[in-house]
């Protein structure tokens, strides 16, 4: 019996030591120790630029780091026809951290040819609603972009997907978008 109360006790404190870890305070971001800060929510479903940008520092970072050529605008804003772009995102994904901003920076070029969808998902990638006219996708990772051409009627026609990172090495996630709507105009 004392065996037991010896290999019992020390593992339920650890176990009370952990839960007390994993559920204690979390830090603030750049701020002093012990001091606490909100998780930010997911978001989840269609959203904007604004609020992507406001839920996480990352994005706003990323953002800044992002630097557009002349040529790289350009070629954006001479796409003359009508697409839409869907961007399926995690705010709490890395690599949605990382690319997203690209495509911000980019739709900060206006062209009224591009209309672009931001939408936040769970872990589980489940998209609750796709943009009117777009047929609904499988999503295995993110973020994924996914390009459709505005056919007569108005319906939507997949011509495109970046998934996850730029397909090239040394590649921008910018280059690969601006490329993907080059690609997707030469193919109609």
């Amino acid at each position: 019996m004392k065996a037991a109360f010896l290999v019992l006790g020390p593992m339920s404190w650890l176990a009370q030591a952990l839960a007390g870890a994993a559920l204690g305070p979390v830090p603030a971001e750049g701020g002093a120790p012990g001091e606490v800060r909100a998780k930010a929510p997911s978001l989840l479903g269609e959203t904007t630029p604004k609020a992507i940008l406001a839920n996480r520092t990352k994005f706003r970072d990323n953002l800044a780091k992002v630097k557009l050529g002349e040529d790289l605008r350009s070629r954006w804003k001479a796409v003359q026809r009508p697409v839409t772009l869907v961007a399926i995102f995690g705010s709490w994904c890395g690599d949605s951290h990382r690319q997203l901003p690209h495509l911000l920076a980019l739709e900060a070029e206006p062209n009224p040819f591009i209309e672009v969808h931001y939408l936040g998902v769970a872990r589980d990638k489940a998209v609750a609603a796709w943009p009117r006219g777009c047929p609904p996708q499988k999503v295995d990772r993110i973020p994924t972009f996914y390009l459709f051409a505005t056919q007569p009627g108005g319906r939507q026609k997949l011509t495109g997907t970046v998934v996850e990172t730029p397909p090239r090495a040394g590649q921008t996630m910018a280059m690969a978008l601006v490329e993907l709507l080059e690609a997707s105009g030469r193919a109609l």
